[in-house]
């Protein structure tokens, strides 16, 4: 297990003063890759044998939000691997030792030059059973497909930045996250905090990329965000959001 403490910058926070949740999972990526590189399968590690470590769902509750500037700390670690995924995951506190975020992540490694999902080394494999607990019971019921979804209440367009970009030179996911929270409707989240978003990968996005979300109803405050690339009609991500 790795615990690191993030100090808040003012930079960060939302106009109403609190820390989005696209700024904590960048701090959970951040200690997951530290974590990743004291186990041995980091990327400087992944990325000498040309592989690298590809995020297929993230699923984050939020559970206090985060006013002003403080010291946030993430506790993280390396649940189980099985031959083609892993599990890892977090659960976060405020300065006054009160849990304001949990979650759960998966993970494959991808050959970058066959752009194909390869297995997971075998010593991830062998260290099952000699990490801590998983913090939460992840949701694993099947995202609808796109014919399943309501009719759109809203949507949005966005084209990727250069600084949306990451050492993989596609957009970080922890944009993804943004881009959810900007295209929820306003006249149905006003006044309400983002409580759980869980995001379904599927496609990667590069610089220059326009991207389409569409956002359906998914029961009482909570909504599915369908983001698609116009240009060739790939699903790039679904994306549950829960308010309250």
């Amino acid at each position: 297990m790795l615990q690191e403490t993030f100090k808040t910058r003012y930079y960060e926070m939302s106009p109403d003063g609190t820390l989005p949740a696209w700024v904590l999972q960048n701090y959970f990526q951040e200690s997951a890759a530290v974590d990743a590189h004291n186990l041995s399968f980091g990327w400087e590690e992944l990325s000498a044998n040309g592989v690298a470590w590809i995020l297929t769902k993230v699923q984050m509750q939020l559970l206090k939000p985060v006013s002003g500037a403080q010291k946030i700390t993430v506790k993280t670690w390396h649940c189980y691997s099985d031959k083609i995924q892993s599990r890892r995951d977090f659960i976060m506190f405020n300065q006054q030792g009160e849990h304001i975020a949990k979650g759960v992540s998966w993970w494959l490694i991808m050959d970058l030059n066959k752009r194909k999902i390869t297995r997971s080394p075998q010593a991830l494999i062998d260290s099952n059973g000699k990490n801590p607990a998983p913090i939460m019971e992840a949701n694993t019921q099947k995202p609808p497909k796109e014919s399943e979804l309501s009719p759109a209440l809203n949507k949005f367009t966005i084209t990727a930045r250069l600084e949306d970009l990451d050492s993989n030179n596609h957009v970080n996911n922890s944009h993804f996250s943004a881009w959810a929270v900007q295209s929820a409707p306003k006249d149905k989240t006003e006044g309400k905090n983002l409580k759980e978003i869980i995001i379904n990968y599927k496609a990667e996005v590069r610089f220059g990329d326009l991207v389409e979300i569409t956002v359906h109803p998914a029961g009482e405050n909570a909504f599915w965000h369908l983001l698609k690339r116009p240009s060739d009609g790939k699903e790039i991500a679904l994306i549950y959001t829960l308010w309250g």
